[in-house]
């Protein structure tokens, strides 16, 4: 967690702490975290004795702070939740109905008020069995994601190396894929993103993401004959808003 409108941080912790099944919800912080969030925190600290609150270990990145979590965790299982969004009451409950690596639920995208549905991403065994690579499965799975802390542990935790974007989901379920991780889809959209224009890894410069994505497609030896059409497609979606690239799709 670095700089979030209180707002947002509280809705997304209270989002974990009020699941339909008993959660240890962890958050980890920055030595930037502004003092207003470490309030909010505080506040919820002393209303529900299930949160911990973290300072992410020294020149720790976004993936560091996430792989403190990990190794924290006192559970068998381990969900991801950005500070940015929220999850669906029975988000944990209804994964934990699947004993895999990995559990994927889907998203559903809205506005930055949290009131508006922009897109609905709702996943499927089917959809997922049937794409033909490693890379086209683990782009396709979304959050919520639910994992078996044991195998990410096993697999090194999230790459500290490859730089914000899609360290956390793309390229740490690739990595999981490759080395034989099971995986199960609930079926519902159980994750809530926010899509806002204020700060969010989405958000970021296009050349900085593609650089990052540059370094996934390195680690998992992706040849230049595939490479220029992965780019393609992971890009569309650097830099802009989801509902401003969906706009813009829509007049294709």
């Amino acid at each position: 967690l670095l700089v979030l409108r209180d707002d947002w941080l509280r809705a997304c912790v209270l989002s974990a702490l009020r699941q339909t099944v008993p959660c240890e919800v962890i958050v980890v912080i920055s030595p930037r975290t502004r003092g207003a969030n470490l309030s909010v925190l505080e506040e919820l600290k002393e209303q529900h004795s299930n949160l911990l609150v973290l300072m992410q270990g020294p020149n720790q990145g976004f993936a560091g702070a996430i792989n403190t979590g990990f190794r924290t965790a006192s559970t068998e299982r381990v969900g991801l939740l950005l500070s940015d969004d929220w999850l669906d009451r029975s988000a944990v409950e209804e994964s934990l109905n699947f004993d895999t690596d990995i559990v994927s639920t889907g998203s559903i995208v809205y506005d930055s008020h949290g009131t508006r549905k922009i897109d609905d991403r709702p996943l499927t065994l089917d959809q997922y069995e049937k794409k033909p690579s490693l890379e086209e499965k683990a782009s396709y799975l979304d959050h919520f994601f639910l994992f078996r802390k044991k195998k990410v542990l096993d697999v090194g935790g999230v790459d500290e190396s490859i730089g914000l974007t899609g360290a956390d989901d793309y390229d740490l379920i690739w990595t999981l894929l490759e080395h034989g991780a099971t995986v199960s889809i609930v079926g519902r959209s159980l994750y809530n993103y926010r899509d806002h224009g204020d700060e969010r890894l989405s958000l970021r410069k296009r050349e900085d993401q593609v650089r990052d994505l540059e370094k996934i497609l390195d680690k998992h030896g992706v040849g230049a004959h595939d490479r220029k059409a992965i780019v393609e497609r992971h890009s569309i979606w650097y830099g802009e808003p989801i509902q401003a690239v969906l706009k813009s799709l829509s007049k294709i």
